[in-house]
């Protein structure tokens, strides 16, 4: 692991999953951005011996060329240096322990954490990762296998939609009528349904996670409220437009999906302020084009 590039912890955080918290840090590898999380301290909660993993995870192709150390927060409070996984690769570890490496009274709590705790986690920051975008027209999102999309891609893509549905929403004065609008957007992102009781307070808190994570990143570089509401009204009415054409569609999901790819936003807040024209035209242009054949 020496080899590895500069590694800056940007944010770290103890991440309340069931009656457990699960430590997660975001940092910048060789200018990219990515939520990795720490395994010793999952293995702890799970009642695994620390050191048959770290061998298993040296000894996979895979796991030991993504594995790095991070110098990060222990449960007791001090600064350690810590292996750590990038989230997307945090399944394929969890999904090699096999049940006899797990106590009887923690097996139900492994498959909790198999199921879950990806979503979780990747909620708790909304850390974006870019696709790229070919195309030169504005269309619906395109399915998954005309982008060549792997599976993270597809969870990211998912992740990234529903989160700009609740943001539209909320914008829109309509957060008790979250699940009408996001089910679609649920449906792709497999894991990252949000329970209904619960909506207002996780669109509170992803935005001031947001606020926070923009300002150490890159303070004062995104659009103002002004202008994501701005924004949000374009992306309303042209859903509306496109709902008179196809009712048998949620249009928010494509326009959404192809906000996400084309620019690599999860959230309108995070639009950069030298792309706001370029997204205010797109709308424009995607508008007009819709008219256009409508007419």
């Amino acid at each position: 692991m020496s080899d590895k590039p500069q590694i800056e912890v940007l944010e770290e955080r103890w991440v309340e999953f069931y009656d457990d918290t699960i430590l997660a840090a975001l940092v910048s590898v060789a200018g990219a951005t990515k939520i990795v999380v720490p395994v010793r301290p999952v293995c702890e909660v799970l009642g695994i011996n620390w050191p048959p993993q770290w061998q298993r995870i040296r000894r996979d192709t895979v796991l030991q060329t993504t594995v790095i150390e991070v110098i990060t927060v222990a449960r007791d409070g001090k600064r350690r240096k810590m292996a750590a996984l990038p989230i997307e690769f945090l399944h394929g570890w969890l999904f090699g322990i096999t049940d006899t490496q797990v106590k009887a009274e923690y097996r139900e709590k492994i498959t909790l954490y198999r199921r879950e705790c990806f979503t979780v986690l990747a909620t708790a920051f909304q850390a974006d990762l870019l696709l790229p975008d070919t195309s030169t027209t504005p269309t619906a999102a395109p399915t998954a296998a005309e982008q060549g999309m792997t599976l993270t891609q597809i969870y990211d893509l998912g992740m990234a939609i529903a989160q700009m549905a609740k943001q539209q929403m909320a914008l829109e004065g309509r957060v008790d009528d979250t699940h009408a609008l996001a089910t679609d957007a649920q449906g792709l992102a497999a894991h990252a349904h949000a329970r209904l009781d619960k909506a207002a307070e996780v669109i509170r808190a992803l935005q001031r996670r947001t606020a926070t994570l923009e300002d150490k990143l890159h303070p004062h570089a995104y659009i103002t409220d002004e202008q994501a509401t701005h924004i949000s009204l374009l992306v309303k009415a042209l859903a509306e437009l496109l709902g008179e054409q196809d009712r048998s569609k949620n249009q928010y999901q494509g326009i959404f999906g192809e906000l996400y790819r084309r620019f690599g936003v999860s959230s309108y807040k995070l639009i950069r302020i030298e792309q706001y024209d370029a997204v205010l035209a797109f709308l424009e242009q995607w508008r007009t084009t819709v008219a256009g054949a409508g007419g």
